[in-house]
């Protein structure tokens, strides 16, 4: 059969010529100098619908109920568009999606798709997707059971996210529990590498915020490696900080300890552990203390609860002081019918120590006494001028032990030359608190910018009164309680606002989007089987929540058992947490398939051989592009 032509109104000077401008056979051929050069309709306008409008295009094609243009390929493009400076392919639609892509390409059990709905490319410089708005989200990735939007990368980024005033990334959980799991808003995951890592030129790299009653940030590890569950560190500041308004700043749990302490300073007025507080105890230990190195203090005692009125009144005596190292060592005894009385001393007291004074006081009567004999082998002797004479009597001792003999107290010292002109106590001699030896002044500083940083978390409109209510209770004014529950209230419902701006899709919206799409395009395929995922699991305890479902038995009975302090064969410890450690690579790796390099840079050969035929099918784009 010939061709069919159709000129209208003039000849536009087109014609079907390949690239070396030999004649294409076509079966239609349409030419318009002004106009459509092939215009078709299918379907009858329901009445009370206008016309559909014509565009002036090479190709046009107009329908009521079906699409208006349809192209179809067994091996090549089903449609293809191609410009030199203009778009490639453009949709459009008033109410609906602009472009719609659609695969059939079955399910792949190891969860790697080969095959994409929409898929871009850019061999260049330019970029594979871009999707811009206005006003909306410029890309959004949904899926029912699979994951929403996933970038991979071999040198660079996997996903990269920009703002010029909001957040660069915004990530939101679910409110329920997948794979028995907590959902988390963002989650990061690295073999070797940081799991989740941030950087920020002047202000926090990350920041954990919670409206509940759960941490702001909270760090597990388990590792057959003693890691810690979390770890600050700092060039000039301090390596963890922390802050509460009325509570305790920072707190310790542990089976070996609760907070440790380590300075690795030449300063000998840093500390391993520093307590502040000017109007009270800088620190507080309820149940015995052990120091095994030197006590310096300016002064001390003890107090109790009253003997005499223990319900209303303490009873405070201070502490015997002096220049050397002393113990003392006193008692009674009755001389006998010569006059003479022998002391027994603790079989220790001349190994631990030496240059003995001694002081005797007569009591009952009037009589002279003396030392007989002097200390040997921890004896000594007592004379009085009258028999039976009751005696008290006290030996001093200069310790001579080895601890002792190293760490003899200098009396007088000079002040190191940085300390010069500072004082321990710069309020007694009427100097300002900057007079103070450095790392003894008070941390107001550190407490001022830990209640900025509180603030600024917070909603723009709410900051003036948090700072007032906050500073309230930073200074020990009394704040009713129920207002401060009242103002968390309104704190926690602005923040949610402010931070939930992307919206939100529950699980019966996405269910319902898809079966659209599914309705949509049920004509153009055949039915296909999904396999169900399965339901989530049971609540566990907040460490367990983090580990494998199948493990969380097991690991919870040592964990018990670790808290109780009973005994735990530390090799089937290391065997579990090794075994917990696998089960969540092998989950990771399951519900979040990784890209290897060799893998990526083979799916990018196929994309440029692509690429490479649609070029040999249109050469005169790159012959004009130059």
């Amino acid at each position: 059969m010939a061709r069919v032509e159709g000129f209208e109104p003039a000849h536009s000077g087109q014609v079907p010529v390949d690239s070396s401008g030999n004649p294409v056979a076509v079966g239609v051929w349409g030419d318009s100098s002004t106009g459509v050069g092939v215009f078709g309709t299918s379907g009858t306008l329901p009445p009370g619908v206008d016309n559909i409008p014509t565009n002036i295009a090479g190709v046009e094609g107009h329908s009521i109920q079906n699409p208006g243009v349809v192209g179809r390929s067994v091996e090549d493009a089903g449609v293809s568009g191609e410009s030199l400076q203009g778009l490639g392919v453009l949709g459009r639609s008033t109410t609906g999606s602009g472009v719609l892509g659609v695969t059939f390409v079955p399910v792949d059990p190891g969860g790697n798709p080969s095959a994409s709905g929409v898929f871009g490319s850019s061999t260049v410089g330019g970029n594979g997707v871009v999707g811009f708005v206005g006003g909306a989200t410029g890309v959004v990735g949904s899926s029912v059971r699979g994951t929403g939007v996933r970038g991979s990368s071999g040198d660079s980024d996997g996903v990269v996210g920009n703002s010029l005033s909001a957040n660069g990334v915004t990530g939101l959980g679910g409110s329920g529990r997948n794979r028995g799991e907590i959902a988390s808003g963002v989650f990061g995951r690295s073999d070797s590498g940081f799991g989740i890592r941030g950087v920020s030129g002047s202000r926090q790299g990350a920041v954990g915020v919670s409206f509940g009653a759960a941490e702001g940030v909270f760090g597990l590890n388990f590792s057959p490696q003693p890691g810690a569950g979390t770890f600050g560190e700092s060039v000039l500041g301090n390596g963890v900080e922390g802050f509460s308004f009325t509570g305790i700043g920072v707190r310790g749990e542990g089976r070996n300890g609760g907070v440790r302490g380590l300075s690795t300073s030449t300063n000998p007025n840093a500390g391993g552990v520093i307590g502040e507080n000017p109007n009270g105890f800088a620190g507080v230990f309820l149940g015995k203390v052990r120091v095994t190195g030197f006590l310096s203090k300016a002064g001390g005692g003890f107090e109790i609860d009253h003997p005499l009125d223990p319900e209303n009144k303490y009873l405070n005596h201070s502490f015997v002081e002096s220049p050397e190292m002393l113990n003392v060592y006193s008692g009674n005894v009755t001389t006998d019918g010569h006059g003479e009385a022998h002391v027994t001393l603790p079989e220790y007291f001349e190994a631990l120590n030496e240059d003995f004074r001694y002081q005797l006081t007569v009591m009952g009567q009037f009589a002279q006494a003396i030392v007989g004999q002097e200390i040997k082998n921890n004896e000594f002797t007592i004379k009085s001028d009258r028999p039976r004479v009751r005696i008290s009597w006290q030996v001093t001792g200069v310790r001579r032990d080895r601890w002792a003999v190293a760490n003899r107290i200098a009396v007088e010292e000079e002040k190191a030359g940085r300390d010069k002109g500072r004082y321990l106590h710069p309020d007694l001699w009427e100097q300002s608190e900057e007079a103070a030896i450095v790392g003894f002044q008070n941390a107001r500083t550190s407490r001022q910018g830990s209640l900025r940083r509180a603030i600024e978390l917070l909603p723009e409109r709410l900051r003036q009164r948090v700072d007032q209510h906050l500073q309230a209770l930073q200074h020990g004014d009394h704040v009713d309680g129920n207002d401060t529950q009242k103002l968390m209230a309104e704190v926690r419902q602005a923040a949610r606002q402010l931070y939930e701006e992307p919206s939100r899709i529950d699980r019966a919206q996405l269910e319902e989007e898809w079966r659209k799409v599914e309705a949509l395009v049920e004509r153009m395929r055949p039915p296909t089987q999904r396999n169900e995922p399965g339901e989530a699991g049971t609540v566990l305890r907040r460490v367990s929540q983090l580990l494998p479902e199948q493990l969380k038995q097991r690991l919870e009975q040592h964990l018990s058992a670790l808290l109780r302090g009973d005994h735990v064969d530390r090799g089937e410890l290391q065997s579990l947490v090794v075994e917990a450690s696998q089960q969540t690579d092998l989950h990771s790796h399951r519900e979040l398939p990784r890209i290897d390099r060799a893998r990526l840079e083979e799916e990018w050969r196929q994309v440029e051989a692509l690429v490479q035929q649609v070029r040999q099918r249109s050469p005169w784009m790159e012959v004009r592009r130059g």
